[in-house]
C-alpha cells in the first residue's frame, strides 16, 4: 500500500507517489525521463526521447473531436532537490518518505517535488484513460526546468505541432497565468589566497530560515542566509577579531532563497579573549538580525558549535577573508524594482542562491586556485532592467577582481489581452466554480517564453494546482486542490471547440 492510495483521483496520486519514488533532482533525471518513455510507449504512443532527455508524446484526438485544433500540455521532469541536516533520505538515489497533514503532502526532511511531479501525474492518468475526451494533444516533459530551462531550449522546434500550448507548472489555483519574467544565471568567480594555520576550530551556522522559490517567495523578504553569513564575517571584521576562515557555504540553487549557511573558523587556541570577543560579537549580530527579520523569519537561528584543535589548515588570507566579506556586504539582493503596470507585482529582483568556497587543486575533483562561487538569479519583466541588473555585478565583480559569467538566460512571455486560450480556460473555470479566476503576469520564469520564441504563434497560458513553500524542505502540495485542478483541465479539454478551420488572428 502506498501512502497516497486512498487519495482521489486515485490514478492521478499513484502515479505522482510513484514519481516520488524516482530520485529526479535538476541534474539527475534520466530515471524518470526513462521511467516516462517506458510508460507512453507500453500504452501504444507514440514518443520522442531527445538527448536532453525531454519526452514528447503524441496522443491522438479521440473519436469525434479529430477537427479540432491540437493542444500541447507541459511540464517539467526534474525537481529543487533539498534536504535538511538530518534528513536520513539520499536525494540521488532514496525515495522521498511522503506524509500527509490534513489536506496537504509533504516529504519528510526533503522537498516534495510537487512542482512539478504533479503535471507529470497527470500526463500519466491522461495516457492511462482512453475515455477522457480530447483533441490531438502532444505531452511535453521538460528536463532541467529548474537550473536554467535547458530542457526547453533544446526541444526540437519542429515537435511543436499545435499552436495553443497550456503550461501545468503553477501554483496557485484558481490564477491563470498569462506573462511571466525573463531571467539570466549570473556566476561570479573570486580568486582567494590561503594560508596554513594552527587553532581550535569553530562553526557558526545559520539555520531556521523559510528559504522558498527566489521568484514568488522574493516579495515576503524572506532572510537570505548567504548573506547572512556575510554579514556575520564583516562584523567580525570590524572587530578585529583574531580568526581564519576554512570554510564559508550555502544554499542549494540560484533560484531558491538559501534557508541554511555555514561559516567556518580556525581560531587561535591560546587566546580566551579572542574567542570570547567572538563570540560576544556573534550574539550581538544574531539579536539585530533576528530583530529586523520579525514575522518574516521568526525561526532564525545561529547556532555555534566550538570543535577541536587543529594544526595545519588550509584558511583564508586575512585580505581574501576581508575581500569576501566586503563583497557579501555589498552585493545587491532580494526586490530591486516593483511594476508600475500591474500593482503588487515584482518587476526586477535577483537572489545569491548558492555560496561555495572551492579548495583549489588540492580539493577532490576541483582544480585551479582556490576561490569564492557565487551564483544570483536574475529576473525582470522589462528587459533593460534586467540587463542593467546583470551589469551592476559585473562591474561589481571587475572592482573585487572576480570573473562574471552570464549564462541560461531565458526570455520573458508577454502579456496578451486576446489570448483565445486563456479566454477558454476563464470559461471552463466559471462553468465549474460560478467565478472568473485571475488572470495574472508572475514575477518568475516560465517555460512558455522560450517556446513561444521557438513559435511566436503559440497562444499560452499557465495552471496548477495549490502549493506552498516550493523548492524548500517546507513544501507541501494541496490534496483537494490537485483534485479539483484535474477535474478543471478535463472539463477544459472536453469542452474545447476552437476548429482546425477557423480562422483565427493573433493580436
Amino acid at each position: 500500500m502506498g501512502v497516497l492510495d486512498h487519495l482521489e483521483p486515485g490514478p492521478v496520486f499513484h502515479h505522482f507517489e510513484e514519481i516520488t519514488r524516482i530520485p529526479h533532482g535538476s541534474g539527475n533525471v534520466r530515471a524518470l525521463s526513462d521511467h516516462l518513455t517506458a510508460f507512453s510507449r507500453a500504452r501504444g504512443y507514440e514518443t520522442v526521447q531527445d538527448a536532453a532527455y525531454n519526452v514528447i508524446v503524441s496522443l491522438p484526438a479521440t473519436p469525434g473531436r479529430e477537427d479540432l485544433e491540437p493542444l500541447i500540455l507541459q511540464g517539467h521532469l526534474d525537481m529543487v532537490a533539498v534536504r535538511e541536516e538530518d534528513a536520513e533520505v539520499d536525494l540521488n538515489r532514496d525515495a522521498l518518505k511522503l506524509f500527509i497533514e490534513d489536506d496537504r503532502i509533504g516529504a519528510r526532511g526533503t522537498s516534495l517535488g510537487g512542482d512539478d511531479g504533479i503535471a507529470i501525474a497527470y500526463f500519466c492518468a491522461l495516457m492511462d484513460d482512453p475515455t477522457i475526451e480530447h483533441p490531438a494533444l502532444t505531452l511535453i516533459a521538460t528536463t532541467e526546468e529548474e537550473t536554467g530551462m535547458d530542457g526547453a531550449r533544446a526541444i526540437d522546434p519542429k515537435l511543436l505541432s499545435a499552436r495553443y500550448f497550456v503550461n501545468l507548472d503553477s501554483e496557485e489555483e484558481g490564477v491563470l497565468l498569462a506573462g511571466c519574467a525573463g531571467g539570466a544565471r549570473v556566476h561570479l568567480t573570486l580568486p582567494m589566497q590561503t594560508q596554513k594555520r594552527s587553532g581550535s576550530a569553530m562553526s557558526v551556522e545559520v539555520t531556521g530560515l523559510q528559504g522558498g522559490h527566489s521568484g514568488q517567495e522574493i516579495i515576503r523578504e524572506h532572510g537570505n542566509a548567504n548573506l547572512i553569513i556575510g554579514r556575520i564575517l564583516q562584523a567580525l571584521v570590524d572587530a578585529d577579531c583574531r580568526f581564519g576562515v576554512c570554510d564559508l557555504r550555502g544554499g542549494v540553487a540560484d533560484n531558491a532563497i538559501p534557508a541554511a549557511a555555514q561559516l567556518r573558523l580556525l581560531l587561535p587556541a591560546d587566546d580566551a579573549d579572542n574567542e570570547g570577543r567572538i563570540r560576544s560579537v556573534l550574539t550581538e549580530t544574531e539579536q539585530r538580525i533576528r530583530t529586523e527579520l520579525g514575522a518574516k523569519d521568526p525561526d532564525f537561528s545561529l547556532q555555534i558549535v566550538g570543535g577541536e584543535e587543529t594544526i595545519g589548515t588550509a584558511c583564508l588570507t586575512e585580505t581574501s577573508a576581508r575581500t569576501a566579506a566586503a563583497l557579501l556586504s555589498v552585493v545587491p539582493n532580494g526586490v530591486q524594482a516593483m511594476s508600475a503596470d500591474m500593482p503588487g507585482l515584482v518587476e526586477t529582483s535577483l537572489n545569491l542562491g548558492v555560496m561555495r568556497y572551492d579548495q583549489g587543486a588540492d580539493a577532490e575533483g576541483s582544480s585551479g586556485e582556490p576561490s569564492l562561487q557565487l551564483d544570483f538569479s536574475v529576473r525582470s519583466s522589462r528587459e533593460s532592467a534586467g540587463d542593467l541588473l546583470i551589469r551592476r555585478l559585473e562591474l561589481l565583480a571587475e572592482r573585487f577582481g572576480a570573473a562574471s559569467e552570464t549564462h541560461s538566460r531565458y526570455p520573458g512571455w508577454t502579456y496578451d489581452p486576446h489570448s483565445r486560450i486563456t479566454a477558454h480556460f476563464s470559461s471552463a473555470f466559471q462553468r465549474l466554480y460560478g467565478r472568473e479566476p485571475r488572470v495574472e503576469a508572475i514575477h518568475a520564469g516560465v517555460e512558455c517564453g522560450l517556446f513561444k520564441e521557438k513559435r511566436p504563434d503559440l497562444d499560452c497560458v499557465s495552471l496548477g494546482p495549490d502549493m506552498e513553500n516550493i523548492h524548500s524542505t517546507k513544501e507541501r502540495l494541496s490534496i483537494s486542490s490537485a483534485r479539483r485542478t484535474w477535474e478543471y483541465l478535463l472539463e477544459a479539454l472536453r469542452s474545447w471547440d476552437i476548429r482546425i478551420t477557423d480562422d483565427i488572428k493573433h493580436a
